[in-house]
């Protein structure tokens, strides 16, 4: 149980999700991810944690409605992406995407935000479908 009175967002993260974006980083930014998502899984993610993602960002990824968390806290290189949701009245952090916040200038290498870009994308077009979403690359 978390110590403090701050507000706290359940976090749900899709396991098949999960698993294509931690399988892209090394093996320490897994283990910090796989800390944080245990500590949001069972408490909630903290407020404190949370930052409002651009709604369209520099690289024209589209994340409005999303926040990110930085991994390890206060400012780890690593990222979480989550798409705010509202299920039954109560607001809930869906997990989109884990991966390196920021590659050097030259690189092409996709980042937590390109990643979450993607799965938000993927996200859409199966709603306009009306089909189940494809397992992610």
């Amino acid at each position: 149980m978390p110590t403090s009175a701050e507000p706290r967002f359940p976090a749900r993260f899709d396991q098949d999700t999960w698993d294509a974006s931690s399988a892209r980083s090394t093996p320490a930014g897994r283990t910090a991810a796989q800390a944080a998502r245990r500590e949001y899984e069972r408490d909630g993610a903290p407020v404190s944690h949370l930052k409002p993602c651009e709604p369209e960002g520099r690289d024209g990824n589209n994340l409005e409605n999303c926040v990110k968390a930085y991994v390890p806290q206060p400012n780890g290189p690593f990222g979480m992406v989550f798409e705010i949701v509202k299920i039954d009245g109560r607001l809930r952090l869906e997990f989109l995407a884990f991966g390196v916040r920021h590659h050097p200038k030259r690189s092409h290498a996709p980042n937590a935000y390109d990643l979450a870009g993607q799965r938000v994308a993927e996200i859409t077009a199966r709603d306009l479908r009306g089909e189940e979403p494809e397992a992610p690359g």
